[in-house]
């Protein structure tokens, strides 16, 4: 099968001839391990051409001899300025952009990219599909980039509030991400990706029926364009997300990328296992970083168990960051390979 055929194959319960695979490590890993860390991935590679950690080694100079502590500030297209440790993963935001609803009045959206681009990547996407790639489309930020925006203290106080700036806000997030939804739609993509992190350790980040009443439409109006044309719809969460799977699932949702750990493996594969794809996200609080490679490589077999129909079901995933051993990235990767394969005949 190409990657593509087996993407699609997992998420679609059809019978792939074993999980797709999709690698992620934090710049904090690469830093740490170099160019070993990228000759494992070579050995086991993934289905989306080791992007992600392709993109990430792209910042450093393998050898560097900056320390962890350094500090790398930048400021992004919205006006958001973020800080972050070089040995540390994504950073944080330092100076929001929208301080206060003073600063909303004036305050303009990046311009939207020129229709040129949209059909320059729609005419890619026939020979990439040709190729074997899946192909994906942006959902665009929502929830975290409205705290980014406002700060993550400030936002809350919105939603608490319930004021009328912050359902501005969000409803010309929404119209600002359907532009390029429809027009990823219209180019034919084999799915549309969403990523948010909604939860805590053990709850949801705000009231469930709050999610319903403010949310959940909102995602339901931008992931409406892929389902309503038989294209995927990916969400992204980590925490305890327990109280909402059944409403992604209801709005569209087809390939959910849960922190199942947190909330119990086996019982998040009681709700989802055959109804929804899941991307894993082997334990990477404890196991990943601090278990031994057997315990790793337990951890992906009780995902498989859990999430994995004979028809698929699973897309095994674990994140890397930069206090994970060498030899546990390297179990992670063989298991992954191993315990992957269909049929499942170590179960």
């Amino acid at each position: 099968m190409t990657p593509r055929e087996r993407i699609l194959a997992a998420i679609r319960f059809e019978g792939p001839d074993r999980a797709p695979i999709h690698h992620y490590c934090f710049p904090g890993a690469i830093w740490r391990h170099g160019q070993k860390l990228l000759d494992l991935v070579e050995k086991y590679p993934d289905d989306f051409g080791n992007e992600n950690i392709v993109a990430n080694a792209a910042g450093y100079s393998l050898g560097e001899t900056e320390t962890a502590e350094d500090i790398v500030e930048w400021v992004d297209a919205w006006g958001t300025t973020w800080r972050r440790m070089r040995g540390y993963t994504s950073g944080e935001v330092h100076i929001p952009a929208i301080p206060d609803w003073d600063a909303w009045r004036t305050y303009e959206f990046p311009p939207l990219p020129p229709e040129s681009s949209y059909e320059e990547f729609a005419a890619s996407v026939p020979a990439r599909k040709a190729a074997g790639e899946f192909v994906r489309g942006s959902g665009g930020g929502f929830f975290q980039h409205m705290q980014h925006l406002r700060g993550n203290a400030n936002f809350y106080l919105d939603l608490a509030e319930d004021n009328e700036g912050v359902h501005e806000l969000a409803d010309r997030m929404v119209e600002y991400n359907l532009h390029t939804i429809e027009r990823h739609v219209a180019a034919g993509v084999d799915c549309i990706c969403f990523g948010d992190d909604w939860g805590e350790q053990e709850r949801l980040l705000i009231n469930p029926e709050m999610w319903r009443r403010f949310f959940k439409p909102r995602y339901a109006r931008m992931m409406a364009p892929a389902r309503e044309n038989g294209i995927e719809v990916w969400f992204h969460s980590d925490g305890y997300i327990l109280d909402i799977i059944e409403d992604l699932i209801e709005i569209g949702v087809t390939l959910l990328n849960p922190q199942h750990p947190c909330m119990g493996t086996k019982r998040v594969g009681e709700i989802v296992r055959g109804r929804c794809c899941i991307r894993t996200d082997i334990d990477r609080q404890w196991v990943i970083p601090f278990g031994t490679p057997d315990q790793v490589r337990e951890a992906v077999k009780e995902a498989m168990e859990a999430f994995s129909t004979d028809a698929g079901g699973v897309m095994l995933h674990g994140e890397i960051g930069q206090e994970v051993p060498f030899e546990n990235i390297e179990a992670l990767y063989e298991a992954f390979y191993e315990y992957g394969q269909y049929p499942l005949t170590w179960r």
